[in-house]
């Protein structure tokens, strides 16, 4: 070997000890000296798929008013957060946040389980709170800021107890089908009104978004992103502008006879059909909440006597007094008992069974010889014992339900509609023979407002049952009608002519002079009415209105309830007058 290439040799074997030795010098460095160095880096640049939350579906009405919208807001939660700090973490954020620990401490537990998704702690968290966390962030590491829709209602209470109100998804609820329709245990679901009985169709589809981020859970790129769908939108039947109306008559009513010194009254509900669809035009339930702010009320809303959590529309049940004569006059003109010109004589009070005590009008009042359209003008109670004990318990509780009167009227669109009940014959219980006459003047049901303006809407359109329903169609947010519902014949009372005509002419009377109803004579509009007051124990009654409107060409089926407002013209009467007159007398009513 020559000495050159000895030499050569010698170089590249020097230079190849130098490099291994670097070389096993920095794989030292790296595996052993700075391990846990990567390795903590290593663990914590993570890939995180991480939700987009969908905004959720619109509310508006007939007229496209918002009822129920979205705005952005922001959560606090918790991504492979540093659980060996747990005890620091959960203390700074019990103050950031200022909620205890212990609550922060259950929504760990209750979504631990769901290591994977993030751990929600707080929702719409104000912009402020958000400045605070991001400033004590190397204090938090696991602590992200999630964009999210809130949900909000504009119009505050208006239309509250329809719309209902958000939610946490429960974990009864989550165990039971969330899990089958792709829900987390960290959504918000609809709990109450359309949101909930509607909530298919008003939640989007969540997106997601890959990511890379640190230790401190921040982001460090993004790496792809499906975009979430929004829910479908929600077109009701409801006309703001006539639920605002029933909503400041029957709170101004109310107000009035309380200052007047009734203090029981204080509960009430309002509902306006239209007779010739079943759309539901206003539904009002006294007094109601704020959806917006219903989890910092609930302590006071859950405590109030007065129930503001429950729709008095279509949950409450009450004896409505005079307001069921109109079943009991049909009853007896169909079935041949009486005619138009039946003559009965009201003498002021009478004895209608052995035994039992006289029975009579009002204060003693006698009418005389009375017909039944004015029998029903002036509420004549003595008119409708007598029919009531020609015409027998069994024909008054069919035709009562023929009405649906004491049976749900087929609304669908929210949960909680009562049956109610009629005061007939049941097996195995015992009857009287005077119990007719009590049922035939309106005592001993139990009648929703929602079914007496049913009632009235099949006598303002001559005896056909529409079912009630309050969306008219569900659009997507492409605006793409998804489903549009179409008025439902639900039944048809085929009655004589002569039989409407004489229960329609009675009730247009009772808004003329002389009638129990005289003060709606001075309305815009023909007005077919017919006043109640309902015994309620020893309190005051409850006064009962139900009409429509106008007489002659129905648009408005009208029932309203002042929880122990009196008699009818004293409480129900003068809320339907308010109503009618606004609604009626302002040339820029929609059409």
């Amino acid at each position: 070997m020559s000495k050159s290439l000895h030499k050569r040799l010698r170089f590249f074997t020097v230079v190849v000890v130098l490099v291994t030795l670097v070389l096993t010098g920095r794989l030292f460095w790296l595996q052993i000296y700075k391990y846990d160095y990567y390795v903590a880096k290593a663990e914590n640049n993570r890939l995180r798929e991480l939700p987009i939350m969908a905004a959720r579906g619109e509310i508006m009405d007939r007229n496209g008013v918002l009822l129920a919208t979205n705005r952005p807001g922001f959560a606090v939660s918790l991504l492979d957060w540093d659980k060996s700090k747990g005890d620091e973490i959960i203390g700074l954020l019990s103050r950031l946040l200022e909620i205890p620990e212990t609550e922060i401490r259950k929504q760990i537990e209750r979504q631990q389980f769901k290591t994977f998704a993030p751990i929600r702690i707080a929702t719409d968290v104000s912009a402020e709170v958000v400045a605070r966390i991001t400033e004590r962030r190397p204090e938090l590491p696991g602590v992200i800021i999630e964009a999210q829709p809130v949900r909000e209602y504009p119009l505050e209470t208006v239309a509250a107890h329809v719309l209902g109100y958000m939610g946490a998804i429960s974990s009864q609820e989550y165990q039971e089908w969330g899990r089958d329709k792709g829900y987390r245990i960290t959504d918000n679901i609809g709990k109450y009104g359309l949101e909930a009985a509607w909530e298919e169709y008003l939640r989007g589809q969540d997106g997601v978004e890959v990511v890379e981020t640190n230790f401190y859970g921040q982001r460090v790129r993004e790496l792809g992103k499906i975009n979430p769908v929004a829910g479908h939108n929600l077109v009701t039947t409801l006309d703001t502008r006539l639920q605002r109306i029933a909503e400041e008559a029957l709170a101004g009513v109310i107000s009035e006879l309380r200052e007047g010194g009734n203090e029981e009254a204080g509960k009430g509900a309002v509902v306006a059909m239209d007779p010739g669809t079943g759309q539901i035009l206003a539904m009002v339930s006294l007094p109601a909440y704020n959806p917006n702010s219903f989890y910092d009320d609930y302590s006071l809303l859950i405590s109030d006597s007065n129930h503001p959590l429950i729709n008095k529309a279509i949950s409450g049940m009450y004896p409505v007094g005079s307001t069921f004569k109109m079943a009991v006059a049909t009853a007896g003109l169909e079935e041949g008992i009486i005619s138009r010109n039946t003559i009965l004589y009201c003498s002021g009070r009478k004895v209608y069974f052995a035994g039992e005590a006289p029975r009579g009008c009002h204060l003693g009042i006698v009418h005389g010889a009375v017909n039944v359209t004015r029998a029903l003008q002036v509420s004549c109670n003595s008119y409708f014992f007598e029919l009531g004990k020609r015409t027998g318990i069994d024909l008054i509780e069919q035709y009562a339900r023929n009405y649906t009167l004491g049976k749900k009227t087929g609304l669908q669109d929210l949960a909680g509609e009562a049956e109610g009940t009629l005061l007939c014959r049941r097996e195995g219980e015992p009857w009287y023979p005077g119990n007719v006459l009590t049922a035939s003047i309106g005592q001993g049901h139990a009648i929703t407002p929602l079914q007496l303006a049913n009632y009235a809407a099949i006598i303002a359109n001559q005896g056909t049952h529409y079912r009630p329903y309050l969306v008219q169609k569900v659009v997507s947010p492409t605006g793409k009608v998804v489903l549009e519902t179409e008025p439902e014949v639900l039944n048809r009372l085929d009655y004589a002519e002569a039989t409407w005509q004489a229960v329609r002419e009675g009730m247009e009377m009772v808004a003329m002079p002389g009638g129990t109803g005289s003060v709606l004579r001075n309305l815009p509009v023909k007005v077919a009415a017919k006043t109640g007051s309902a015994e309620a124990g020893t309190k005051e009654p409850h006064s009962l209105f139900v009409g429509y409107a106008p007489a002659d060409n129905p648009e408005i089926a009208l029932a309203v309830i002042v929880e122990h407002g009196g008699l009818g013209y004293q409480g129900a009467v003068p809320v339907a007058h308010r109503i009618l007159a606004e609604y009626y007398g302002d040339e820029s009513r929609e059409e």
